[in-house]
């Protein structure tokens, strides 16, 4: 079954739902036993895992979760309430008092925020590495405590392209796990698990769900790590809303159509921000010159709407100001994935490794708009800029 079918199938079992093409929302705590017998064999259970209780078990959760699994030809996928919850779940469940993790600096930054400001607490090390630069030496990184090491690719703000495999070949022969955020990429663009990867963490705030109105988030895992993800989660008490599943899957069947447009609107406005005398630099994967196009092009299978620009200069907030006035199609917002187009102007000051930025960054999320439109707005408010 191609792709763009199975999208249309997964999480979806009408025979079992009086024929409607959606499953229902499922709401509540309780689920009542069937006999007493079912409830002594739940009740002496020695985990949490799968107990008959709403945290543990709800019918359009399940859809959902299945749906993705069969996406990434998985093993299991637990969902999350958010995005965030799913990234910082798997540093929770597999380091202790004494350990070190691995993290890439071109990190999202509420993930580094939790690592700084959380997790050191528990007296765990915490490494950062240069997510290209020095790859090929970096099995001298690994130290008899390191047990995770955390990945993304392409890289916050910056779009680096690490090197997936090199990497988790290195981590399987120390038995480390390894977590990669495929939020930029979606199922449809990357499969890290294929890459080495053992546990896929992804906000389906984004693409999954593509209309704006959710926050959700999901943690996919392969044999090896599936059992004590899903444990841990449970076990803390962390599950979604239903409403926000049931969105979500009314946003699956569309994915790859929406985000092939999406990528398209990108690649577009990035080629022309390429012949801007405003621009110094657009970091965007798909073009040929961006640094590692060769691994992109190798691991992933498209591009999607979210890329940066640097401009020439660094400009005052005032002067930035006065360029978002300008805009008519782009609004301020975080997040992305929707139909609506966004700018924001990242700052990567907290890396660890500094790179020499010339000019300001402007981060851009392309949506569902005319292409023509996009364009036209960007490169007018290009023009104030003096």
């Amino acid at each position: 079954m191609k792709l763009k079918t199975k999208l249309t199938k997964i999480g979806r079992e009408p025979k079992k739902n009086k024929g409607y093409v959606n499953p229902p929302i499922y709401k509540g705590s309780t689920i009542i036993f069937d006999n007493f017998k079912s409830y002594i064999k739940d009740r002496d259970k020695t985990d949490d895992e799968s107990s008959k209780y709403g945290i543990q078990f709800n019918p359009t959760t399940e859809n959902f979760e299945k749906a993705i699994t069969s996406l990434y030809d998985a093993t299991d996928t637990v969902a999350t309430p958010s995005g965030l919850s799913a990234l910082i779940i798997p540093f929770l469940c597999f380091l202790n008092k004494g350990d070190s993790v691995l993290v890439t600096d071109a990190l999202y930054n509420p993930t580094r925020n939790f690592c700084e400001k959380i997790l050191i607490n528990f007296g765990i090390e915490i490494i950062y590495f240069h997510p290209t630069k020095n790859i090929n030496n970096f099995n001298n990184l690994i130290k008899n405590n390191t047990k995770l090491i955390f990945l993304e690719s392409p890289g916050t703000a910056t779009f680096d392209i690490m090197d997936f495999p090199k990497i988790t070949k290195i981590a399987k022969k120390n038995n480390i796990i390894t977590v990669a955020d495929n939020t930029w990429a979606s199922p449809i663009f990357c499969n890290p698990l294929k890459l080495g990867v053992n546990i896929i963490v992804e906000a389906a705030t984004k693409y999954i769900n593509g209309h704006s109105d959710i926050l959700l988030g999901f943690i996919t895992s392969d044999k090896k790590t599936f059992k004590k993800i899903r444990l841990f989660t449970k076990t803390i008490g962390i599950c979604p809303g239903s409403e926000e599943i049931y969105l979500a899957l009314r946003g699956i069947p569309t994915l790859k159509t929406r985000i092939k447009e999406i990528e398209k609107n990108a690649i577009d406005l990035a080629k022309e921000l390429v012949k801007n005398n405003k621009v110094k630099k657009v970091y965007h994967p798909a073009l040929i010159d961006h640094p590692n196009h060769r691994i992109w092009k190798r691991d992933f299978s498209g591009s999607t709407g979210l890329f940066t620009f640097e401009l020439n200069k660094k400009y005052s907030n005032n002067i930035l100001e006065n360029f978002c006035k300008k805009l008519k199609i782009f609004k301020i917002g975080y997040s992305w994935g929707g139909f609506e187009s966004l700018i924001t102007f990242p700052t990567i000051t907290k890396r660890k490794y500094k790179k020499n930025l010339k000019g300001s960054l402007v981060r851009v999320y392309c949506g569902h708009e005319d292409s023509k439109d996009q364009i036209k707005d960007i490169v007018d408010a290009l023009k104030i800029l003096k």
